[in-house]
């Protein structure tokens, strides 16, 4: 089984867990987040795996019976200033999400997405997808 929660320190040593399960995205249209990005811009799919990490924390906080949504206590921009301040880390974080959300390693994602690149079958245009979908180029550039 694999492990569906992590905790990640926000700003001044504040821990927020999360927890990566089906139910974090029932927050995203409350909240106005579509969790996609145009995966040839690095930064647009590092901001949406913030914004992941945000609601798995909101679902960690709801699910363990903390309060509701509108009480959870940090803010997005929290979550964002994690991704910036913290590129390595948040690196990490996101190969944890993927495989949490996915049941694949980032590198497994890396080796299908490239094999499909390569298969007679075509792909659905480019544009906008799905983030935790593509992870690639983040490797690459965080190793």
């Amino acid at each position: 089984m694999r492990s569906l929660r992590r905790t990640i320190q926000l700003k001044d040593g504040v821990e927020s867990p999360a927890l990566f399960t089906p139910h974090l995205f029932s927050f995203a249209p409350e909240l106005g987040l579509a969790l996609e990005a145009d995966t040839n811009d690095l930064l647009q799919v590092l901001e949406t795996y913030a914004d992941v990490y945000y609601l798995a924390s909101i679902n960690a906080w709801v699910l363990d019976g903390k309060g509701t949504a509108q009480d959870f206590p940090y803010s997005r921009g929290d979550f964002h200033e994690y991704m910036a301040a913290n590129p390595k880390a948040f690196a990490r974080d996101v190969d944890f999400a993927v495989q949490a959300l996915t049941g694949k390693s980032a590198k497994e994602l890396v080796e299908e997405k490239e094999k499909g690149e390569n298969s007679p079958v075509s792909e659905a245009p480019s544009g906008k997808k799905k983030a935790f979908a593509w992870i690639g180029r983040l490797l690459r550039r965080s190793s």
